[in-house]
């Protein structure tokens, strides 16, 4: 009994400390990358755990970018003049879109569904979080203004 206490005890103090250790990367003189808990002997070309993470963030965007470009999803067809005529307006001003072409695509089918139940026509867009639905130059551009 008092042995199975011990264990237990020893086990619970092994399991609340941390083991923490760097690993390095770096790269040899051929080129083929090595990742070890030791740091070499030519640390010409090494990286810690730290800035590996670091690296591997996504960059972080300044205002002006997050501002440059609207979010626009196009619920389309490949057969309706009016998508093509929204895409094509879409192009003519430089703003990137997503195509969702809900006949090739049922997930997509099922996205502008959700998104508006009572409308079965196309195109269906999504622009700053605005739904629209047809195509009117004018509406896109109000949508595309309220970033």
């Amino acid at each position: 009994m008092i042995m199975n206490q011990a264990l237990t005890l020893v086990f619970l103090l092994t399991c609340t400390f941390s083991a923490e250790a760097e690993i390095y990367k770096w790269i040899d003189a051929e080129g083929k990358a090595h990742f070890s808990g030791s740091k070499p002997a030519h640390t010409a070309s090494v990286e810690n755990r730290n800035e590996l993470e670091r690296k591997s963030l996504p960059p972080t965007p300044v205002d002006n970018e997050i501002q440059a470009a609207p979010t626009v999803d196009l619920y389309v067809t490949s057969w309706c003049p009016y998508c093509k005529k929204a895409m094509a307006f879409l192009d003519k001003n430089h703003i990137p879109f997503t195509a969702l072409d809900i006949e090739q695509n049922h997930h997509a089918a099922a996205r502008k569904k959700a998104l508006d139940p009572g409308y079965s026509g196309i195109p269906l867009a999504v622009i700053n979080g605005a739904t629209i639905r047809g195509f009117s130059e004018d509406s896109y551009q109000q949508a595309i203004a309220r970033r």
